[in-house]
């Protein structure tokens, strides 16, 4: 990629600290105890308590400080080892695969222990759109600068270079939500026990 368009699309680490990255990646997975929606699954989720501002979702649900979410993150290892196949395809109807098997288990959950949403950040917000998130620009701090830095080097990683070259806009995360019950509305069989 040409040193104009790379910068354009935003900085990455450089490829040598590849190996730094694929300890920092598992060590912070391990962290959030990030676990596997399904077996097999390129979506994980961590559970945790939201420590930011109240967020009102366009369906009404708003999520407040101290509220139980689910964290969705995106198994790089299985979506590049997809991804020799067509990750956009493959990968993107595993993910919708996965969401209906985390509407069964948001399901399942008591109404104390059910996440209020479901979050994430992201560099593709055009396939979490399309898969039902609202996707909302974040501001632009130090941390959110770092992030998308993170997460480009990240794409650079698994996906190679010459994907940061694609896209019409710079690379920059954007947050996403998905209610828990819009997640029921458009992956769920059932509602949820009360």
């Amino acid at each position: 990629m040409n040193a104009a368009r790379l910068r354009e699309r935003g900085s990455v680490a450089p490829s040598f600290l590849d190996p730094v990255l694929a300890v920092v990646e598992r060590v912070d997975r391990g962290l959030r105890h990030i676990r596997p929606v399904q077996p097999g699954g390129i979506l994980g989720l961590e559970r945790r308590r939201h420590r930011g501002a109240r967020v009102v979702l366009t369906d009404g649900t708003e999520v407040r400080r101290g509220d139980p979410v689910g964290v969705v993150h995106l198994d790089n290892a299985l979506v590049a080892a997809r991804g020799r196949s067509g990750w956009q395809t493959d990968s993107y109807g595993r993910s919708l695969a996965d969401l209906a098997a985390l509407a069964a288990q948001h399901a399942a959950l008591s109404a104390a222990e059910r996440p209020v949403a479901y979050t994430g950040v992201t560099l593709l917000a055009a396939f979490a759109r399309r898969a039902g998130f609202e996707v909302r620009a974040r501001s632009r701090s130090w941390r959110v600068r770092l992030d998308d830095w993170y997460l480009r080097s990240l794409l650079a990683r698994w996906a190679g270079r010459e994907r940061l070259a694609r896209g019409h806009r710079p690379l920059a995360t954007r947050e996403v939500w998905l209610s828990g019950t819009a997640l029921l509305g458009r992956y769920g069989s059932a509602p949820p026990p009360e």
